[in-house]
């Protein structure tokens, strides 16, 4: 593919993956720092002094955001995987080419 239309491609995939990966980020960040401060052992079980409907619905809201629920999230994450792979090879084809141009 020429330079020109693999920078529009990788543009357009990036503005398109940047605000779903800034999601799933946040979420796991937040899941692991609820984890991490001992907040819950698991998902929905709280410890210390957290109110447990507020615990599960934070936990919920988290975990399906995070790793999604059912066919539609794994298809979801199946998708955004092969999007952000395809996102880094788009990267290294520009890469390349600046390079080899660079090297005349």
């Amino acid at each position: 593919m020429r330079e020109p239309q693999l920078r529009k491609l990788h543009r357009f995939a990036g503005i398109v993956l940047a605000p779903l990966l800034v999601l799933q980020a946040l979420s796991g960040g937040l899941l692991s720092v609820d984890w991490l401060f001992g907040i819950h052992r698991r998902f929905g079980e709280s410890v210390g002094d957290v109110s447990p409907g507020l615990a599960r619905l934070w936990d919920a809201a988290l975990v399906d955001i995070h790793y999604g629920t059912g066919v539609g999230g794994a298809v979801y994450h199946i998708l955004l995987g092969v999007a952000i792979v395809g996102l880094a090879v788009s990267g290294l084809g520009i890469y390349s080419q600046v390079r080899a141009r660079l090297r005349r």
